[in-house]
């Protein structure tokens, strides 16, 4: 031991997929020996599923990773395989509509009545072409008003 903090410990670990937070966060499901799902905000590299890495942690409270865990070179019996590939795909699910979600709150009705119109000012060349059109647009939104 270095100080109040424990070495890290070489543990055998199931990846057991993602998992949706609660802010719709990307989350790192891992079953410790003992079957208790931890969850952390990154792994490393791309896990597969239902398969054994050997992880370097700390317990000291919490449960701390250190670096990258190591495959293994084994997988966790077709139980527990099943039914962490039920819940990553319940969660990948859930974190692309959420992604959906978000995508289509940032897409208002004004910016999307102004896509063709901006279109047509991409394919202008001058600043005064620009201006001119610009202008135009003002002047009819002004006039509107008085067409009602």
């Amino acid at each position: 031991m270095t100080g109040d903090k424990p070495e890290p410990a070489a543990e055998t670990w199931t990846y057991a997929g993602v998992r949706a937070g609660g802010d719709g966060e990307r989350l790192h499901a891992w079953l410790d020996a003992g079957g208790e799902e931890m969850l952390f905000s990154r792994s490393g590299t791309r896990m597969a599923v239902g398969s054994h890495y050997t992880v370097r942690v700390t317990r000291d409270g919490t449960v701390t990773m250190h670096g990258t865990p190591a495959y293994a070179g084994t997988r966790a019996d077709d139980e527990t395989r099943r039914a962490a590939w039920a819940e990553h795909t319940t969660a990948q699910t859930r974190l692309e509509m959420i992604r959906a979600e978000r995508d289509d709150a940032r897409r208002n009705a004004l910016d999307e009545a102004l896509a063709p119109l901006l279109e047509l000012a991409a394919r202008l060349r001058t600043s005064a072409e620009r201006d001119a059109l610009a202008a135009y647009v003002l002047r009819q939104i002004a006039s509107a008003r008085t067409r009602k």
